[in-house]
């Protein structure tokens, strides 16, 4: 079963055009500064069959694509994260959906295993390494400088450059019907610091995502 810490079927802040994005729970690479450290430290999650995500995403009519982030996406069964992406791409309906997917792995580090290779055939562009707080200077959908992307199908290749060279976060703010407020994209380090500060004061829950 794969373990999702949270789902969001209209996102505009993680990956190019409009994207569904799946939260997987879980990783113990424990990264210094990281925003979804909240999320992997408590047990609020559901278990779900590779069939029943990929019908999730199939009733979100007009994205472009999904967005695998985390926790960490490799740190989840392969062979049923492997599944659920072969169900997409086998779906007539769904072929032409992009996947992103963020990892705190290398590139070359998942090329070794057999069963995240079996993963990454479905990836087209990858975003990998570790988060390095000391390197957060506002990149474009990373969340500091060392983390790449790899463009493992043509499908944004022409993009590479600009992808690149952008400074810039945006960043989606919601508030659920139980008060927490949910935090969508890559918020520089202050930002995350003072919004935080400010709504322990008050009294709200936040979980960055």
């Amino acid at each position: 079963m794969l373990h999702v810490a949270r789902k969001k079927e209209f996102c505009k802040v993680l990956g190019p055009g409009t994207r569904s994005v799946i939260w997987f729970h879980g990783c113990t690479r424990r990264c210094l500064g990281c925003i979804a450290g909240t999320m992997n430290e408590i047990a609020e999650y559901e278990t779900c069959l590779p069939e029943q995500l990929a019908d999730w995403v199939k009733h979100n009519i007009g994205i472009e694509g999904i967005t695998l982030s985390g926790g960490e996406p490799f740190q989840q069964p392969l062979d049923e994260l492997a599944t659920f992406l072969m169900l997409l791409k086998q779906n007539t309906n769904l072929t032409d959906l992009s996947v992103l997917c963020y990892t705190g792995y290398s590139l070359e580090e998942l090329r070794k295993q057999e069963s995240a290779v079996a993963v990454l055939q479905y990836i087209d562009v990858l975003i990998d390494g570790e988060y390095r707080q000391h390197e957060d200077c506002g990149q474009r959908w990373r969340g500091s400088a060392n983390q790449q992307f790899h463009f493992l199908t043509e499908r944004y290749k022409k993009q590479e450059n600009e992808w690149n060279t952008t400074l810039e976060r945006q960043i989606e703010i919601e508030l659920d019907l139980n008060g927490k407020l949910l935090i969508s994209g890559v918020p520089s380090k202050n930002f995350i610091n003072k919004l935080t500060t400010e709504l322990q004061r008050r009294d709200v829950n936040v979980d960055f995502s």
